[in-house]
């Protein structure tokens, strides 16, 4: 059986691999081992983002400020999960019911079950509810994500000891609630449920700060407003043991002074990043180059193999967003069939962490500019100097530019960490996309009131021109 692409992985970046070869006519199998949707909709972007607007919603019933005072409330840990799923369920209809039109056209077939390499250009497919038989294709897209990563000896089961996977099955709010890992992973999952009464968060982190791929002011905000929720942290310190007692779980932390803390939770979430998922594809059979890691190298997506393409979390960039997983998995295809427009660039992804605020970014940090040898400018200005920022009554919230060292300089990276800090960001990856000045960022018209005058104010506080000085308007 022959068809022009094989796509193993029905995640975010094997969908839309798929959807590309779709727009070209090229018939193409496409296989996944689980559920269409993969960690993009169900363990991660969607799900955990529609927990976090669900507790983001709930926190406004404990607001002081707003001339209102709640006096009674109820809510429901079965609630929230069913409003969750709903979320996913109805994104995977969309993708279904695209798929189930491919399908109809005979372009497309979905199989789920799983494939690995017996050869060049050929593949087993052993699908869940049929015997394996062979394909043939003369392109292959590997799109087959990551998993949570684990502790060694850490016996997991899914409900008082988990990771990101396993969110969905807890039955209730965790009380006292352990997180190993203060990334963003650990810190989105901190930010969600320390919203809610009755639970405490302790965090673990063996960097000195939480966040520690993101400047330290922003480490700093995040970990003042989270300590503001019930939430403690040991930073620069170990776990050296953990052990379930019962209804308990009894660990142990280790700071770097060497102060021992015996401690108890009633769970605990495992968030050290995650694997990419490279077993079992037969890849050593086709002698592909990986990392270390386990990572399948690839340049421009393409792997050491010509005909064998991979995107998303497979991939060494390791960049872990789904954006970035669409965006190489489209690109792949257009490359293997001849249809490049435009090359592949990251300078401009653009990013956002759901954390309390929410902290969205585009290019480089301070410290990414300082240790790659830029000579470089930094500025920033608070939510509270814009008029929209002062209706919204937000604190500890602020934009931060990072450009070029020069008269009228470039935009090298970019920080907003405040409520809708997502919808500001788009508008800076534009301007790095297409090489503009800060000046030019200073002349656009922009709607008023928005948030999007404050990124535009940072950009004339840096050349000395806003209209609202933030050295004379401290927060």
């Amino acid at each position: 059986m022959g068809y022009d692409l094989v796509i193993i992985g029905g995640g975010a970046a094997g969908f839309a691999g798929a959807m590309r070869a779709m727009d070209f006519g090229k018939r193409t199998l496409l296989v996944e081992k689980n559920q269409v949707g993969g960690t993009a909709l169900f363990n991660g972007a969607l799900s955990s983002k529609t927990w976090w607007e669900l507790a983001k919603d709930f926190d406004k019933l404990f607001l002081t400020e707003r001339g209102y005072q709640v006096q009674a409330f109820t809510f429901s840990f079965e609630e929230f999960r069913r409003i969750v799923q709903q979320a996913v369920q109805e994104r995977q209809a969309q993708m279904l019911r695209q798929i189930q039109h491919y399908q109809a056209q005979g372009l497309l077939d979905l199989v789920y079950g799983t494939a690995r390499f017996v050869g060049p250009h050929r593949l087993e497919v052993c699908p869940h509810d049929a015997p394996p038989y062979e394909v043939q294709a003369p392109h292959v897209l590997l799109a087959t994500g990551s998993r949570p990563r684990l502790l060694p000896d850490l016996p997991i089961d899914g409900r008082r000891l988990f990771t990101s996977d396993h969110i969905d099955q807890l039955e209730d709010f965790p009380p006292d609630l352990l997180i190993i890992g203060s990334g963003v992973i650990g810190c989105e999952f901190a930010s969600i449920f320390s919203t809610f009464p009755g639970v405490r968060v302790t965090m673990i982190e063996k960097a000195e700060r939480i966040l520690p791929a993101e400047d330290p002011d922003i480490s700093t905000t995040i970990m003042q407003n989270l300590e503001e929720c019930n939430v403690r942290f040991f930073t620069h310190a170990q776990l050296k043991e953990l052990r379930p007692d019962g209804d308990t779980i009894e660990y142990t932390v280790q700071t770097h002074l060497g102060e021992i803390h015996h401690e108890k939770a009633s769970h605990v979430l495992i968030a050290i990043g995650r694997q990419p998922n490279s077993e079992g594809l037969g890849l050593e059979v086709l002698g592909v180059e990986r990392a270390p890691s386990g990572h399948v190298i690839t340049e421009d997506t393409r792997t050491s193999v010509p005909y064998l393409y991979a995107a998303g979390d497979l991939d060494n960039r390791q960049a872990g967003f789904v954006n970035v997983a669409e965006q190489e998995a489209r690109y792949a295809v257009e490359r293997m069939f001849g249809q490049v427009k435009r090359p592949l660039q990251y300078d401009h992804l653009s990013w956002i962490m759901f954390l309390r605020p929410e902290v969205a970014g585009v290019g480089l940090n301070e410290t990414q500019a300082k240790a790659q040898g830029y000579r470089y400018r930094v500025v920033r200005y608070g939510y509270h100097l814009t008029a929209r920022g002062l209706a919204m009554r937000t604190r500890r919230s602020f934009f931060k530019l990072i450009t070029t060292d020069e008269p009228d300089p470039y935009i090298l990276g970019c920080r907003a960490v405040g409520p809708q800090a997502s919808t500001i960001i788009g508008m800076v990856a534009l301007m790095i996309r297409f090489s503009r000045r800060v000046s030019d960022l200073c002349s656009i018209l922009q709607p008023h009131p928005a948030l999007t005058e404050g990124i535009q104010e940072c950009a004339r506080a840096l050349l000395g021109e806003a209209i609202f000085k933030p050295e004379l308007h401290p927060e």
